[in-house]
């Protein structure tokens, strides 16, 4: 039988990850190409100003709870 435990991460899991999914798209990138919006690079020095640094600092929290949770879930998955 699965564990509780392990389903509510995979959900939350699948859940960053399609939020990942959604503010990249959403990224204003219009000249900097995909590579840029993956990356998170710009060329200008200044970080963009209002929603676009909004959404970049979101998308890098998402990143990082990302890396952490699937971290655990595999220690999890390792010893349940």
């Amino acid at each position: 039988m699965t564990n509780p435990i392990m389903i509510i991460l995979q959900i939350v899991v699948l859940l960053l990850v399609a939020g990942i999914v959604g503010i990249t798209l959403a990224l204003n990138v219009k000249s900097e190409g995909l590579g840029a919006a993956i990356t998170g690079a710009s060329d200008t020095y200044r970080g963009a100003v209002g929603v676009e640094e909004q959404k970049r600092q979101l998308l890098s929290r998402l990143c990082y709870t990302f890396v952490g949770v699937s971290f655990a879930f595999a220690i999890l998955q390792t010893w349940l």
